[in-house]
């Protein structure tokens, strides 16, 4: 009984952990399990960094915490450079991609926790996406600079610029990832 209890009371101390390391700002958006993830067209379009990069950015991400721009109801597929990968603060991969053209233009992509993405409408996707980055790369835990050629797919997010390694000049990121393939 008293290690059951024991028991009991590690897994909620664990889940409570992993639930308060979790994001918080626009974080059902960034994860799809805002009130429009009903709308995304997931159909990906494919664009390059430079594509994206273009987009007129809102002057005020954060002024919509639980719902999207317009330009967050799209899906991008892009391809580039995988550079960096580190794991943050709120349990996302961060990686960032450069294009393998000019290595100077780089954006974030986000492969989020799937223990962080409760009631995502791409819960499968965040599994897939996890496990892929795992396989191929080892559980994230510090700071990894790959240097592999990678494709990846997800919906466009605005993230406030504040000082992220490896933001595009308009905040630009693809966040969550719903596929990534490595070449």
């Amino acid at each position: 009984m008293l290690r059951r209890m024991s028991l009991g009371a590690t897994v909620f101390l664990l889940c409570t952990t992993a639930a308060l390391a979790c994001g918080k700002e626009r974080w059902t958006v960034k994860t799809g399990a805002d009130r429009d993830a009903g709308s995304i067209d997931t159909a990906a379009q494919v664009a390059t960094i430079a594509d994206l990069t273009e987009l007129h950015a809102p002057l005020h991400p954060n002024s919509r915490p639980k719902t999207r721009f317009k330009e967050e109801l799209k899906t991008f597929q892009i391809s580039g450079i995988l550079t960096v990968i580190k794991k943050e603060k709120d349990e996302d991969y961060h990686l960032i991609i450069s294009d393998a053209d000019d290595e100077e233009q780089t954006m974030i992509v986000e492969s989020v926790s799937p223990s962080c993405a409760v009631g995502s409408i791409f819960t499968q996707e965040i599994e897939d996406v996890r496990l892929a980055i795992d396989q191929k790369l080892g559980v994230i835990k510090g700071k990894k600079n790959p240097n592999i050629r990678v494709t990846v797919t997800g919906v466009a997010f605005f993230d406030p610029i504040h000082g992220q390694e490896g933001v595009a000049p308009n905040g630009i990121e693809l966040h969550p990832i719903l596929e990534i393939t490595f070449q």
